[in-house]
């Protein structure tokens, strides 16, 4: 694979937007280039290779975060309603991640939790299957199928671009 090739594909895992990625790759017909980078298999794995590796730090931070959202504490969001002073070098050390809503009324300060059980619910659904989830193609395979349709309605090679 070439360099701008490889290019394409880092881009591609960070736009999400194949004509972008392509005149950034230094295309000059960003338009034609796409389709017929995307109509080579060694092009889609990569990218799906690439995206993987993203998907997966996204899916690792977002489990960290639902499961401190299902199963953290809540004495620092207590801090709030038992402490009458906090400086702000006191608020910066507490952890309020589980709070949705803060109010203060004229009876007192209000705080709203996050729905404990909906984010376990969304960790567990984080790490089901595609096929417990009614399986997806995805955008790269759809991509892939514009490309394929677009490169044979044209008659040109990948190797134009």
């Amino acid at each position: 694979m070439k360099p701008r090739e490889k290019e394409f594909c880092r881009l591609m895992t960070v736009y999400a937007d194949p004509i972008r990625a392509a005149r950034e790759a230094g295309y000059k017909k960003p338009e034609r280039a796409w389709s017929e980078l995307a109509a080579r298999e060694e092009i889609v794995s990569e990218i799906r290779r690439r995206g993987e590796n993203i998907r997966s730090i996204y899916e690792s931070t977002a489990a960290c975060g639902l499961y401190r959202l299902a199963y953290g504490g809540v004495g620092d969001a207590l801090t709030l309603v038992f402490r009458d002073q906090l400086s702000e070098d006191d608020l910066g050390t507490l952890d309020l991640r589980s709070i949705s809503e803060i109010k203060r009324t004229d009876k007192g300060v209000e705080i709203r939790f996050c729905d404990r059980i909906k984010a376990a619910e969304r960790l567990a659904a984080l790490f089901s299957t595609d096929a417990e989830q009614g399986g997806s193609t995805g955008l790269l395979d759809a991509i892939r199928l514009s490309a394929e349709a677009l490169s044979s309605a044209s008659g040109r090679e990948a190797d134009a671009v």
